[in-house]
């Protein structure tokens, strides 16, 4: 019984203090990558709706390259911005006849704005969650021909966790421009 209650006793000692509220950081630098990006899903409805006069083949999306900085905007909260980058490129064909006609490419650059709310803040390991809105550059060539658009740009993760101290590894889940599944390394300072 003894040995029940000092396990008892120790996991709930182990626990609060896993748990207790840790300070934020004043800054965080991060660089990351992203998987099924907004841009990938534009791309790939677009295909769809042209897919009577055209199709594509050999389609190749960079993923999206994330850099991002966030401040300590409170005990819980911190604001920053990402800034991502990604390009794409498919060889275009004719439905009608089969012919090659020509290779489209493209480039986003995007800037997100963003803030996160961290309601697991501990030692090695914070949970939180972010939103963010702001711009994407996309530019798209085809047979030079050029075409340059300014699209309102967003994320939102639900879930995002940071394992680590002052050098840690992050990853989220999210909808939107970095990706629905993000991973990174982050300099916590």
């Amino acid at each position: 019984m003894r040995k029940k209650i000092l396990i008892l006793l120790l996991s709930a000692i182990s626990f609060n203090s896993f748990s207790q509220n840790q300070q934020l950081p004043k800054t965080a630098i991060s660089a990351g990558y992203g998987l099924v990006t907004v841009p990938q899903i534009i791309q790939g409805v677009s295909d769809i709706l042209t897919s009577v006069v055209t199709y594509y083949e050999d389609a190749k999306f960079s993923g999206a390259l994330i850099l991002g900085a966030k401040f300590k905007a409170g005990n819980r909260f911190m604001v920053g911005v990402d800034g991502l980058y990604e390009k794409f490129s498919k060889e275009v064909y004719s439905v009608a006849n089969d012919n090659y006609l020509g290779n489209s490419k493209g480039q986003y650059f995007t800037i997100i704005p963003r803030a996160d709310f961290y309601w697991l803040n501990s030692n090695f390991i914070r949970l939180y969650s972010g939103i963010g809105i702001g711009a994407s550059f996309a530019q798209q060539e085809f047979n030079n021909d050029k075409n340059t658009k300014t699209i309102l740009a967003f994320n939102f993760a639900p879930i995002g966790t940071e394992i680590g101290n002052k050098f840690c590894v992050f990853g989220e889940t999210s909808f939107g421009y970095n990706g629905l599944l993000s991973l990174g390394l982050r300099l916590r300072f």
